[in-house]
């Protein structure tokens, strides 16, 4: 009997939202130092001070401090973080259909992405994430990836034998496999030393983890093919975000800047990132509408194979996106 009655008081006290004293908030990210994540976490950090009173200690591992986002990602899942960002390569453990909003030019347009993003994927994503036991608040945008190399890359064939670093995700190997590029995957520490001995020539990256990490400065080529737009995820504990109290847990979901605003931001801040770039070197190459074109047919037979791979979950996302991008062509 005794044994029952501290097995309930057990439950009760697991079940109860934490008191203020528990309220200890570790943010965890794999964000580049002096990016536009320094001042979100700013915001949110300033935000939390503003309305919890002194109830919610924030620490922040921002900078990688953990690892890589797959590190990160399941350091937020086990509870040693209790919110944080993390791109594809973490939360794909979870939510693997992801792969499917990055396979090459699947989106023709910014515009295109955000109606699908906004009235499809985020919906689906959030229920998914909480039917696997973590919490996804919104998407953090990082923006158009891009080709970088030794030398251009406008045409698929410039591909051909290249010896590429491939991002640790399917839709990214599979698109630099099909053009006939020599892949090879590594975590993002190890690039830039690879880009030294020559061991690596180029690879895929968004504008700003290019600049920023420094890959501008041993492969100066940046071909601008648009082709998958990027995204993290901001995520919470969702066993931590249960015990907080709900006037915290309020205040916890509504600190970090929003998604109108990030996305406003974000874009904003790559135009001038791009500007920018060019007095560090970077020698930029738009693609004209036939070499588009020509990289589109290039991918496209990726999808069904990529598909095939990640199963069923994946096909109903793939089939709900270009249902999407049907009723978006049709309000234009």
């Amino acid at each position: 009997m005794m044994k029952h009655a501290l097995f309930v008081l057990i439950v009760a006290l697991l079940a109860t939202p934490t008191s203020a004293a528990d309220a200890d908030l570790t943010l965890v990210a794999n964000s580049p130092p002096g990016g536009p994540g320094d001042k979100l976490w700013r915001m949110f950090e300033e935000n939390i001070t503003a309305k919890a009173a002194g109830r919610i200690h924030v620490k922040k591992l921002v900078h990688g401090e953990l690892g890589g986002d797959d590190v990160g990602f399941q350091a937020i899942r086990k509870g040693r973080g209790q919110m944080g960002i993390a791109g594809e390569n973490g939360f794909a453990q979870v939510i693997p259909e992801a792969s499917v909003l990055n396979l090459p030019f699947l989106f023709s347009s910014a515009e295109e992405c955000d109606f699908i993003f906004d009235n499809i994927w985020t919906p689906e994503a959030k229920r998914i994430a909480d039917s696997r036991d973590i919490v996804l608040l919104q998407w953090v945008e990082i923006g158009w990836m891009h080709l970088y190399g030794k030398k251009a890359l406008t045409e698929p064939p410039n591909a051909q034998g290249y010896r590429m670093r491939a991002l640790p995700y399917e839709a990214s190997q599979a698109f630099l496999k099909v053009v006939g590029a020599d892949t090879i995957v590594m975590p993002t520490p190890d690039v830039i030393p690879a880009l030294q001995t020559g061991l690596i020539s180029g690879g895929e990256s968004s504008l700003l983890m290019y600049v920023r990490t420094g890959l501008v400065d041993y492969a100066p080529h940046l071909t601008l093919t648009q082709h998958s737009y990027a995204t993290s995820g901001f995520f919470a504990n969702k066993r931590w975000l249960a015990r907080l109290s709900p006037e915290d847990r309020a205040i916890v979901m509504s600190a970090f800047p929003d998604q109108a605003y990030i996305r406003s931001d974000t874009r904003a801040s790559l135009v001038q990132e791009l500007a920018d770039s060019k007095t560090k070197g970077v020698i930029t190459h738009d693609l004209t509408p036939a070499q588009r074109q020509r990289w589109e047919a290039a991918a496209q037979p990726i999808h069904r194979a990529v598909l095939e791979r990640l199963g069923p979950a994946a096909q109903r996302i793939y089939a709900l996106v270009q249902a999407g991008k049907k009723e978006f062509a049709a309000r234009k």
